[in-house]
C-alpha cells in the first residue's frame, strides 16, 4: 500500500507548491506522477492561546538522525534531556514509543506523547524534550527528497491536498491505530540490515502507509473546520513558510518583509530567533536542499537544478552550494550516487528527464512537441500522454514554463525592452510573451519588473506594448 498525491491538485494557484524536489508542476519537472507532500501548518492546535514564538537558545544541529548510511534506516532515541536545536537537510518522520516531551518547531510547541506522528521538512527547525525529566522514546527515519514519490497508493482530489497543506507537522495517532504502526516499524526494521531493490521497496511500503495516517488524520480534521488562520501564527512560522513555498521566485528580505508589514531586520531578527539563520541564509538552504535532492538522478543537469532551484546565475549557486555542503556540486553529486541505495532512480522516466532537459537546454529556440517527440523517436502521442499523466499538462506548456522562467531573470537583472527579453527566451512576440507569462504568473512582465525591482528601459516604451498586449 502507498500513498500518493496526484499532481493534477497542485495547478490550483491557491495551493502552496513545496517541495520535494520535483513537486511543482510549473517548472515542468516531476520524478513521479504522484508525491507526498511536505505539510503546512495551518491546522487549529489544542491550545486555549494564540501560539508565540520561542527563541532557540544556540545554533541548530545538522546531521543529528543520520548516520553513513542514513536513509531509510530506523533508528531509535530515548532521551531524558532536552535535545538541542535540530534543523536537518532531509525529511523525517518520527513516532513518539513511549514517555512524555514536547517538541517546538519553528517556535511553536506541541505535546508528545505515546503515538505521536511527526512529518518533519528541512525547514523546520525544532527542539525535542521530555516532561518533567522523565525518558522520552521515539523512532525517527531520514528519507531524502526524492523518496516522497515513492510514498503513493491512489489519487486524491484537490479539497485532499488543501487537507493535508493545511495540517500541522504533529498528530496524534489513536490508540487503537498505534499497534498497527509499531509494527509497520518492526516489518521496516528488519529490512535495515538487507540491501537491494527488494528490500528497499518493503521498507518504503511501510513509510507510506505510517504517512498515510498522517493523511487520514488531516483530511478528518479538516473535514471538522479544525483550521487555524494564518494570521494566527507567529511571524517566523509564516515567513519561513513563505520561503519555502516561494523559494524559486527572485526573493528579497525587503519585499518579503513589505508583505507580512514588518521592517527587514524585524524579519531577520524573527527567523534567527527560531531557526539560527536570516533571511538570505534560510533561502540559500532551502535553494541548496531543493538542489541536492535532484542529484540522485545523474540524468538532470546541473543547469537545470540550478535554475530550477532557483539560482539566477551559476556563480551564485556554486558558492552557496560549496558554503553549505563543503564541496562543488559536481563532487557532491558524485559521492552521492556513490552512497545511495537501488531504490534511488526507481521513479524516473528516463526519456522524460531527457526531454526535460533538452526543453532547458533548447527553450530559447523554435522547438515544437512534434519536433522534440522526432528528436527521441517517440510518438507525439505517446510523448503527450507520458506528460498528462505525470505533469498533468501538455509538451507545450512546459516550454511555455522555461521561458517564463528565464524571462524572468532578464525582467530583474536587465534593462532590455520587453520585445527583446520576449524574443530571447524563445517567444515570437511581445503579445506572446506577455500572455504567456500572465497566464502562468497572474501578472504582466512589466507588472512583475516594476514589483521586483527591475530596471526599466523607457517606461512610456513598455507601456505601449502592455497595453497593446492586453
Amino acid at each position: 500500500m502507498y500513498i500518493m498525491l496526484s499532481v493534477e491538485a497542485w495547478h490550483q494557484p491557491d495551493c502552496l507548491e513545496f517541495h520535494n524536489v520535483f513537486s511543482r508542476p510549473e517548472t515542468g519537472i516531476y520524478m513521479s506522477r504522484y508525491f507526498a507532500v511536505p505539510i503546512v501548518c495551518k491546522e487549529k492546535l489544542k491550545m486555549k492561546k494564540r501560539p508565540v514564538s520561542k527563541s532557540i537558545t544556540e545554533a541548530p544541529n545538522h546531521g543529528v538522525f543520520v548516520g553513513f548510511d542514513k536513509f531509510l534506516k530506523l533508528q531509535h532515541f530515548s532521551i531524558t534531556e532536552p535535545m538541542p536545536p535540530i534543523s536537518e537537510d532531509e525529511s523525517i518522520v518520527m513516532f513518539v514509543t513511549g514517555g512524555e516531551g514536547r517538541i517546538t518547531i519553528n517556535g511553536v510547541e506541541f505535546p508528545l506523547t505515546v503515538g505521536s506522528l511527526c512529518w518533519l521538512q528541512s525547514y523546520h527547525t525544532y527542539t525535542i524534550e521530555p516532561l518533567f525529566g522523565k525518558k522520552l522514546e521515539f523512532a525517527v527515519c531520514v528519507y531524502d527528497y526524492p523518496l516522497s514519490s515513492y510514498l503513493v497508493m491512489r489519487p486524491m482530489t484537490n479539497p485532499v491536498t488543501r487537507a493535508i497543506m493545511q495540517a500541522m507537522p504533529v498528530i496524534k495517532i489513536k490508540e487503537e491505530k498505534i499497534e498497527i504502526i509499531q509494527r509497520l516499524l518492526s516489518e521496516f526494521e528488519a529490512e535495515n540490515d538487507s540491501p537491494g531493490i527488494g528490500s528497499s521497496t518493503i521498507k518504503v511500503a511501510a513509510l507510506g502507509q505510517i504517512v498515510f495516517f498522517f493523511i487520514n488524520d488531516c483530511i478528518k480534521r479538516s473535514k471538522r473546520g479544525e483550521l487555524m488562520a494564518d494570521s494566527d501564527m507567529p511571524l517566523g512560522w509564516r515567513a519561513t513558510l513563505y520561503i519555502a513555498e516561494r523559494y524559486r521566485e527572485p526573493l528579497t528580505a525587503a519585499g518579503v518583509a513589505l508583505e507580512f508589514g514588518c521592517t527587514t531586520a524585524e524579519l531577520n531578527r524573527e527567523l534567527r530567533r527560531i531557526s539560527g539563520f536570516n533571511f538570505q541564509q534560510s533561502l540559500d538552504r532551502m535553494r541548496i536542499n531543493i538542489a541536492t535532492g535532484g542529484m540522485f538522478f545523474d540524468e538532470i543537469s546541473l543547469s537545470y537544478l540550478l535554475s530550477y532551484s532557483g539560482f539566477s546565475t551559476e556563480a551564485s549557486f556554486y558558492r552557496s552550494f560549496k558554503k553549505y555542503k563543503g564541496m562543488s556540486p559536481k563532487e557532491y553529486r558524485a559521492l552521492r550516487l556513490q552512497s545511495c541505495g537501488s531504490y534511488y532512480g526507481m521513479v524516473v522516466n528516463k526519456t522524460v528527464i531527457a526531454v526535460l532537459n533538452y526543453i532547458q537546454q533548447n527553450y530559447s529556440q523554435p522547438i515544437t512537441q512534434k519536433q522534440i517527440a522526432s528528436e527521441f523517436y517517440i510518438s507525439e502521442t505517446l510523448l503527450s500522454d507520458k506528460f498528462h499523466d505525470m505533469f498533468g499538462m501538455s509538451v507545450r506548456h512546459i516550454i511555455s514554463l522555461s521561458r517564463v522562467r528565464h524571462s524572468e531573470v532578464l525582467l530583474i537583472n536587465t534593462d532590455l525592452p520587453l520585445l527583446d527579453i520576449a524574443m530571447s527566451v524563445g517567444f515570437n512576440s511581445a503579445k506572446v510573451f506577455t500572455k504567456a507569462f500572465r497566464d502562468i504568473n497572474g501578472i504582466s512582465p512589466v507588472e512583475f519588473r516594476c514589483q521586483r525591482g527591475g530596471k526599466r528601459n523607457g517606461k512610456e516604451k513598455e507601456q505601449r506594448l502592455l497595453s497593446t498586449d492586453d
